[in-house]
């Protein structure tokens, strides 16, 4: 007893480092304390003299030690005017000895950490470095910092988390050999659901068909669930006295209209924002442009369904003078004689133009007229593919009327009826999405030549103008 009086005698810093386990728990017990009574605009400098031990008491060797360490950390976190300078050592550490460890208390503690850390500014810091220990080598270490993800996620939404790197980083967990970590990554994969939604899916693709089919039915299951809520909140939203926000409408940018609650949990998300472009050029065969140009049939169909294969995977697109090579061969074959080639091209074109967006848009002038054209075939196959197509170019081109007008114009006023028909199908989905009202001059332009249809002598493209 006389020992450890002599060692409570000791400076406050000195007692942080000590060598006997007991010594340092009852510092870090008292720095808790003391930490809770500073005031931090009138002591700060305080808080910064004890900033170098942070790491070293989440790391403590002693089990023990290492608890109570960790709730003084706690009491640094909640009280220090800036708590983040020290934030990724401090996330390390409890990545690495904390969320795994032996004390129920410890591990508690620790994932408590985590979310202070998180709500000082924004979760993004303190999840990129949670994800760190999906690489650890014990197996309970990985499943434990998956967890972790999952409750930061539940507690903050994902407004304020990175969501490129964090679904990339589910290939690992999903990989593990240790079934109980593949299993709390489902967990997490169930809970970023719960807000992209539907998004979430592209992200997913490569797994296992078997694993993919029972992931689907777990969303199936919390898709009837109310709309998710952020839980906790920052210390900016908490300043201002916000309301939890419910989730995005994108990676970025939050929504919190009531109305569609789960549209913006979910749909309102783009998956395209979360995807990395891909080259579809490099997917290409040598051959291709000899294949694509063959006189034989099967030939054209097999390669450019190989190419509409590796369309369907890659969700954003790169664009290169050879993607433009590409998008031009493809236009010259939706005139092609034989129809499974024809429809073939023209999905491939959809694709392209989703994946790349604006960059396509040049090409919508010179492979739309085509598009009109190949409308009159009656197969409805080719007239679904022909629409969602011709709607991908729409939106490729900025939903601008001007960039589909004149084509409109021309299909309208075919000799085809079905053709005629069709242009008004369209015209009625392009206004269905533009952002602006067309001028005065362009809405009597089409109003005229609406009326026309609505005289024409084929009750189909009748049908279509009334529309």
């Amino acid at each position: 007893m006389a020992d450890e009086e002599d060692f409570s005698a000791l400076p406050l810093e000195q007692r942080l480092g000590h060598k006997v386990w007991k010594v340092r728990m009852n510092a870090y017990n008292d720095l808790a304390k003391e930490l809770k009574q500073l005031d931090p605009e009138r002591e700060a400098g305080q808080f910064s003299n004890y900033e170098g031990y942070l790491s070293k008491m989440v790391l403590d060797t002693n089990m023990a030690a290492q608890e109570a360490g960790i709730l003084a950390v706690a009491a640094f976190v909640e009280n220090a005017p800036n708590p983040t300078r020290r934030r990724e050592e401090i996330v390390a550490g409890i990545v690495g000895k904390c969320l795994s460890a032996t004390k129920a208390g410890t591990r508690t503690s620790s994932k408590e950490l985590l979310l202070l850390l998180s709500e000082v500014d924004t979760p993004g810091p303190v999840v990129t470095g949670v994800i760190e220990g999906f690489d650890a080598k014990q197996p309970k270490a990985v499943a434990a910092a998956v967890t972790a993800v999952k409750e930061i996620v539940h507690a903050f939404g994902i407004k304020f988390i990175g969501l490129k790197p964090l679904l990339k980083s589910l290939a690992k967990p999903f990989a593990h050999k240790d079934n109980a970590v593949r299993t709390e990554a489902q967990h997490l994969t169930v809970e970023l659901y719960r807000w992209m939604g539907p998004a979430i899916m592209p992200s997913l693709q490569d797994l296992p068909p078997v694993l993919l089919k029972e992931l689907e039915t777990q969303f199936s299951g919390v898709a009837k669930d109310p709309p998710p809520k952020q839980e906790r909140l920052l210390r900016s939203q908490q300043e201002a006295d916000e309301p939890a926000e419910s989730a995005p409408t994108d990676a970025g940018n939050g929504d919190g209209d009531d109305a569609d609650e789960r549209a913006d949990a979910g749909p309102g998300m783009d998956p395209w924002d979360l995807a990395d472009a891909v080259d579809i050029t490099k997917k290409l065969p040598d051959e291709y442009y000899e294949l694509i140009g063959s006189k034989k049939w099967k030939e054209r169909k097999e390669v450019i369904e190989a190419l509409f294969e590796a369309l369907k995977k890659s969700i954003r697109l790169q664009m290169n003078p050879g993607t433009g090579d590409v998008i031009q061969e493809l236009g010259k074959k939706i005139a092609d004689t034989n129809i499974i080639v024809a429809t073939l091209a023209i999905q491939c074109l959809e694709k392209l133009a989703s994946g790349l967006r604006q960059p396509f848009a040049p090409y919508v002038q010179s492979t739309l007229p085509a598009l009109v054209e190949k409308s009159k075939e009656r197969k409805q196959t080719v007239v679904d593919a022909i629409r969602a197509t011709t709607d991908a170019y729409f939106a490729a081109a900025g939903c601008d009327m001007t960039a589909i007008g004149d084509h409109y114009f021309t299909g309208a006023t075919h000799k085809n009826p079905q053709v005629r028909a069709e242009s008004h199908h369209f015209l009625r989905r392009c206004l269905a999405v533009i952002p602006t009202r067309p001028g005065k001059g362009d809405i009597k332009r089409y109003a005229d030549q609406l009326k026309a249809g609505l005289e024409d002598g084929d009750a189909g493209v009748r049908e279509a103008s009334a529309e």
